[in-house]
Formats: C-alpha cells, structure tokens, sequence
C-alpha cells in the first residue's frame, strides 16, 4: 500500500473519531422517565455515516472545482483541497477505469465513498442491501 493510500486511510479513521467525539460529546439522548440511554451504538452509526459521506462530497467538491480551475496554482485553498483529497484518489485508483479522464476520477473516488456508505449503512430511508440477504437467508 503506497503512502497516499494510507493517509486517506488515516484521515478517514481521524474524521470518524471526530465525528464519534462529536456525537458522544452531545450527550445520549435522555428516554422517558429521565433515564439515560446508552448511545454507543448510535453514535458510531451516525459518525460513520456522516464521515463517509461527507469526505464523498469533499471528493464530489473537488471533481466540480477541477472543472473549471487548475489544481496546480499556489492557492492555499487548493493546495489544501488536492492535499485532502488525492489521497482518496490515489485509494481507489487500482479500481478506477483506464478509459476515464484524468478530470473524471475524483468523481469516480467520490462515487465509491458514496457506494461503500450505502452498502454498510443504505441510504434515501432504505435499509442496507446486506439487510435483505440475511433475511433471505433465514
């Protein structure tokens, strides 16, 4: 695994932890009668699902930008931008299409953020899709 790779790897564990303070640190929700309710479970559903899919749109945001500014001006906004987000990128380049656009791949890394969001925790008020496998199964 090259070193990008494993920082998009160590951002998305950061921005998870983050996201898990943040929801921890609001408190569990309070159940009728005033007794606490253990909101681990909850928490760590939501940071995850908040992670992914906001690290998605950042990729989303800098396929848009990409468009219509080069990436390699000396702006600090996008020298930071590209710093967050090629790692994702160069993450998913062993999959990536040969065929795309060099402009097209952020939006592909953004695509399977996205995917990988609605595989583990579904998405539009559906349930995941591995939901309904199990109860086939039995």
């Amino acid at each position: 695994m090259d070193s990008l790779s494993l920082r998009a790897l160590l951002i998305l564990a950061g921005a998870f932890l983050l996201c898990f303070a943040i929801f921890e640190g609001l408190g569990p929700p309070m159940a009728e009668g005033g007794a606490r309710v253990d909101s681990t479970i909850i928490s760590t559903f939501a940071a995850a699902t908040y992670t992914l899919t906001s690290l998605a749109a950042i990729v989303f945001a800098r396929g848009v930008l990409g468009i219509f500014v080069d990436f390699s001006r000396p702006v600090a906004f996008f020298r930071t931008l590209a710093g967050i987000t090629d790692p994702f990128m160069a993450l998913f380049a062993p999959i990536t299409p040969g065929f795309l656009h060099e402009a097209m791949r952020p939006f592909f890394a953004a695509f399977c953020l996205y995917f990988i969001k609605f595989l583990i925790f579904g998405g539009f008020g559906a349930p995941p899709p591995w939901l309904f496998v199990l109860f086939m199964l039995g």
